[in-house]
């Protein structure tokens, strides 16, 4: 982690200033005293009305305490940053990541964590977007659940302060022109989400949000464009009753305008396809219609084994078959029933 020379020395002094807030030596930490007798030594992070966060050293994330537990905290001086660091989030990978994607130009760079995320931002408005990202996490969470991970690593956000910053840097990172860059008002890619300083509640930091999540928590990469479109457009329209993807779908159904889910599971891209005469926005809407049937419809305790079966790589007409017993056309007709009297 640590390269060269340097390594050692930071691994030996690590050691040297935990062993000596378990007692081996003076240095001090903050002590969470427990009405059992025992203390926990550490960082204290956060107050809240019921309970407490505490970093102990040693550990990754904060532990939540019941104040009801505890006796007294007694805060001194914190140790050095890399004690309590993220092994995933050094300070070399920080600084890394920084002049990686930042240009020196642009501003001082401020690094703030969450218990789910790391923000880097060169504007004002970090710690909005960090709340932002955490409620994209518990509303997540509450609509695909997932089980947390303590070895989890926090998840990156860029947030730049404007928006020609911002396509700079996807242009760079995807090789992309500045033209195409203008198209997106904020990415998800690899471990990241990027975007640029705007409203924190926009709809497009939960689309995106949502896409960093069903990589980085649902572990799930595959089942084409339309299923990973789908579950972001179903997500945004859960916290946003105005982005429902079932409005209009009783009329698309009942007429026929719908996109067969044949054809929507063979697009290689909702964005660019050319294989059909609807628009994107409209095979985007339905992609998260569908999902919207397979989340809330007559299977939906299914719905963690289709996730599950997605991982495999089966085509389609498998993962129906062994999820839900039918094949591709077979569901598309349960999808026109979900649809046909539908009541939001």
């Amino acid at each position: 982690m640590f390269p060269g020379r340097r390594s050692a020395i930071i691994v030996v002094v690590t050691c040297f200033f935990v062993l000596c807030c378990i007692g081996i030596g003076r240095l001090a930490a903050d002590e969470l005293h427990k009405k059992d007798g025992s203390i926990v030594y550490g960082l204290f992070k956060r107050d809240g009305k019921s309970s407490v966060k505490f970093l102990e050293v040693g550990n990754k994330r904060a532990k939540t305490y019941r104040k009801k537990d505890i006796q007294r905290i007694v805060l001194t001086w914190g140790l050095p940053d890399f004690v309590y660091s993220d092994p995933e989030w050094s300070r070399e990978m920080v600084q890394a990541r920084k002049e990686a994607s930042f240009d020196p130009a642009w501003g001082e760079v401020e690094v703030m964590r969450s218990d789910h995320y790391i923000v880097f931002t060169n504007s004002s408005a970090g710690k909005r977007y960090l709340k932002t990202m955490e409620d994209i996490y518990d509303k997540f969470k509450k609509t695909y659940p997932f089980e947390d991970l303590e070895d989890a690593s926090l998840m990156p956000v860029f947030l730049f302060k404007t928006n020609d910053q911002y396509y700079r840097f996807y242009a760079k990172i995807a090789n992309n022109s500045i033209s195409r860059a203008k198209m997106s008002g904020g990415h998800s890619w690899k471990d990241y989400y990027a975007t640029y300083y705007q409203a924190p509640k926009d709809p497009v930091h939960y689309h995106e949000g949502a896409h960093q999540l069903v990589k980085q928590r649902l572990r799930t990469s595959g089942g084409g464009s339309w299923f990973q479109e789908g579950l972001a457009v179903y997500f945004e329209g859960v916290v946003f009753k105005s982005e429902d993807p079932s409005i209009g779908m009783k009329t698309e159904v009942r007429t026929g305008r719908y996109i067969r889910l044949r054809e929507m599971v063979a697009l290689r891209s909702l964005l660019h396809s050319r294989d059909t005469e609807s628009t994107a926005s409209h095979r985007y809407r339905q992609a998260g219609a569908i999902m919207k049937f397979l989340v809330e419809g007559p299977d939906k305790e299914r719905f963690p084994q289709l996730v599950e079966a997605v991982r495999s790589g089966d085509s389609w007409e498998e993962i129906f078959r062994n999820v839900y017993g039918r094949s591709i056309d077979e569901m598309d007709l349960a999808f026109v029933d979900f649809y046909k009297d539908y009541k939001r």
